[in-house]
């Protein structure tokens, strides 16, 4: 089994190598780059030379972290980024998710809590932190009731799986379809919720009352 690539983007030097070490000494992990800043990275990035997931900070200098993962959705939306940080106030939780983040890890998780929240995002899951899944949760703008949303039972059943914390391979073989059609599935979550990723789409659907 092919040891997943993770890249690591991180300004604190002394955090910057003690995480490459934290994932390398995983056998299911290889960390080979790292990088201080969101520009080394885009020089690097190549269609020959790209993780599986970046692990992203925000607060950089030069381009920010949010800024980073919205290039990453434009330029390789295939990669996973998962966000690792100090910062749990709303608006960069929010900024940070709906710019396309998989998952929001503040860096008081501890190292099993990382690991376990990287080796789910690669396999669709949804990483958030206690602290940051509670903010989504209350933060969401709107509250409109279950029926305004429309959406068919699949789509319940998927987005139920989905808040239960399986990934979307997992949940293709809970419903016994393709992960083609969880994935589209998906689309049609995200247009009918109005968000941009899985866990605005978890954490809207809990505050409407879809999910118990």
């Amino acid at each position: 089994m092919t040891a997943m690539n993770i890249w690591v983007v991180e300004d604190d030097s002394g955090y910057r190598r003690t995480l490459q070490r934290l994932l390398n000494r995983d056998q299911d992990i290889s960390c080979p780059q790292v990088f201080a800043s969101c520009q080394p990275l885009f020089d690097t990035l190549s269609a020959e030379s790209h993780p599986d997931l970046i692990l992203m900070d925000l607060g950089l200098p030069g381009m920010s972290g949010v800024e980073g993962i919205q290039k990453l959705a434009e330029l390789a939306p295939n990669i996973v980024v998962v966000v690792l940080t100090v910062f749990s106030a709303k608006e960069k939780v929010m900024d940070a998710l709906d710019a396309g983040a998989a998952g929001y890890l503040l860096k008081s998780a501890t190292p099993r809590e990382i690991i376990r929240g990287l080796k789910g995002a690669s396999e669709g899951g949804v990483p958030l932190s206690p602290a940051i899944a509670k903010t989504v949760l209350e933060e969401m703008n709107s509250s409109p009731s279950p029926e305004d949303f429309d959406l068919s039972e699949r789509e319940l059943e998927v987005l139920q799986l989905l808040a239960e914390g399986l990934a979307n391979k997992q949940i293709a073989e809970r419903l016994n379809i393709s992960p083609f059609t969880v994935n589209f599935h998906f689309r049609n979550l995200y247009k009918k919720l109005q968000v941009q990723s899985q866990p605005a789409a978890v954490a809207k659907a809990f505050r409407a009352g879809l999910l118990s």
